[in-house]
Parts: structure tokens; sequence; C-alpha cells
């Protein structure tokens, strides 16, 4: 499974939240090379804006500009806070804010900060004909989205080294069976299984092979995010020689729309009843299968 597709929706208008500095050129003679603004809503949450004079980090030369979250106190643990911002600039001349730069983050207890420590040139800030600095004085903004998910989506957790599980079913009297038969159910990584056999085969085989599946029992009662995948092998033995009929399938996934994989055209009939062949034997016949889970999905929360 590659990235898994999110739906999600953003606030029809953004929260914008302006920034009018006088006497720009005093912020560093002060010795204010940081400034933060008072908090302001968007989306519930509580955000500022923090602008460097003089650049932050690697930010020489620059103006630096961040949006950081408040921490949200009915947040506890773990919490994350979705937005796309934009920030802004004034220009006085043409009496218009320009997008310096925009983007979206992911805010989050260990990451409450995010911005452009190179938002803008002082080159560029200072150049009387772009009108951002007239009169020592200017605007900085940031639109404000706060992104709400919807279905979010899933998390695969595949499992390293599972162990194989073989299940031997003995079925007798064979030749009285009419309809389709089930094992008896069995537990491989904490979930239910249990085979199936279609003494004539299923409606394709029209008596011509034996169909033989693995049914996952648990998957009926999914919810339409959780699936389990399973690689799994069934074989008829050969009481006989050891010489079993083995059919190996890849990775399947069991859902709740799918919950039960195999092979309609398993063995053929004449094959099975072949009393030379071993696998039946006083009307008997055993059936093995071998199960191992690989993977579970489960809602993204």
């Amino acid at each position: 499974m590659g990235e898994v597709s999110m739906k999600k929706s953003i606030d029809a208008l953004p929260t914008r939240y302006l920034l009018k500095i006088e006497s720009f050129s005093l912020l560093s003679e002060n010795g204010i090379y940081k400034y933060e603004s008072n908090e302001f809503e968007s989306g519930g949450f509580n955000w500022k804006m923090i602008i460097h004079g003089n650049g932050d980090g690697d930010g020489e030369d620059h103006i630096s500009v961040y949006l950081a979250i408040i921490r949200p106190s009915s947040l506890h643990g773990v919490w994350e806070v979705n937005a796309s911002f934009s920030f802004l600039i004034f220009d006085q001349i043409h009496d218009n804010y320009n997008v310096m730069k925009g983007m979206e983050r992911r805010f989050r207890n260990i990451k409450t900060e995010w911005g452009l420590s190179k938002c803008i040139s002082h080159e560029t800030f200072k150049n009387p004909s772009n009108g951002y600095l007239v009169n020592d004085k200017c605007i900085f903004g940031v639109d404000v989205y706060v992104i709400k998910n919807h279905g979010i989506g899933e998390c695969l957790s595949l499992l390293n080294d599972s162990n194989v599980y073989k299940h031997e079913w003995k079925i007798t009297e064979f030749s009285e069976l009419k309809n389709v038969v089930y094992s008896g159910e069995f537990t491989v990584e904490g979930y239910k299984w249990k085979l199936w056999l279609y003494p004539t085969g299923d409606n394709r085989q029209n008596g011509q092979s034996i169909s033989a599946f693995l049914e996952s029992v648990d998957a009926k009662g999914f919810d339409r995010h959780k699936s389990v995948g399973a690689k799994f092998s069934i074989s008829v033995k050969n009481q006989i020689s050891g010489d079993h009929h083995k059919i190996t399938g890849g990775a399947n996934w069991y859902s709740a729309a799918f919950y039960s994989w195999g092979w309609s055209s398993f063995m053929r009939c004449c094959e099975l009843n072949d009393p030379k062949k071993g696998f039946l034997i006083e009307d008997c016949c055993i059936l093995e299968a071998e199960v191992s889970v690989v993977g579970v999905v489960n809602c993204l929360t």
C-alpha cells in the first residue's frame, strides 16, 4: 500500500491577523530582535505571529516570520493541529497585500512553530518602489486556515517474522458429503479462521474439482476501514507417500466485503478419488492449512 489519501476541508474564510509596525528601524536599535504578537483565534485554536527583524538562524539579511500555536489546554499528551497559512506584506503604494509564502503544516506538541527564516530580504523590503516600508512603517500579516479532517485515512501495521500456524482437518465419510462443509475454528495472531470445502466443487466446477477456501471468521464484523492480511496454503495430505497436493497463495486482505479467499478449482475430483493416489483412504481425507498473518489495517486516528 502506498500513501493513503485523506479527505479534508478548509474553513471557507481564513482568519487574517495583521501586525502594523511603526518606526521599524527602532526594533534593532532598541534591542528588539524578536517580536511576538498578541494571541489571536482561528479554527478554535489560539495562535501568534513571530517576527525577527534581522533574521533568525540562517536568515541573515532577511526578515524571518513564523506562525506559532499556543498549546491548547484541552489537549493532553500527543496532539496535532493541521493548518494552511500564508504570510502577507502590505504594498502601501498599490494598496494591496502580497502573499510572501503559503504552506501547509502539522503543528504538534513537539513542533509548535512553523515559518520562514528567509521570508523577505532586507533589500526587497526596503526598496522604495515596492511600497513595503514607507516612512519607516510596514504591515505584516498571516492568513490561517485550520484544516478539519474527515474520514482521516488508514494505518497499515506490518508484522515482522509472523509465525506460521498449521491446522489439520480430518474429514470422514467423505463420499456422503453433498454440500459445503466447514472446519472448526482456529486462532492465528488473535484472529479466528476456518476452512471451507466443497466436495464436488462450487457452482463454477460442475463436479470436476473440489473447491477449498480460507475464511476470516472475524472479518464479517470489521468496519469499513479494517482488514487483515494473511499468507496461506491449503494441502490435501497424501496418506501413503507424503507427497501432498498443496497450493500456496500470496498475501490476501480479508475485510467485511472479502472475508474468504481460496481456489474454486483446487484439485480434480478424479485425482482425489483415485485410491492409488493416497488422498482418500477409507473414505477419509485430511486437509491442512498453513496460515501467517502479515499485516493489519485500521482506521487512522
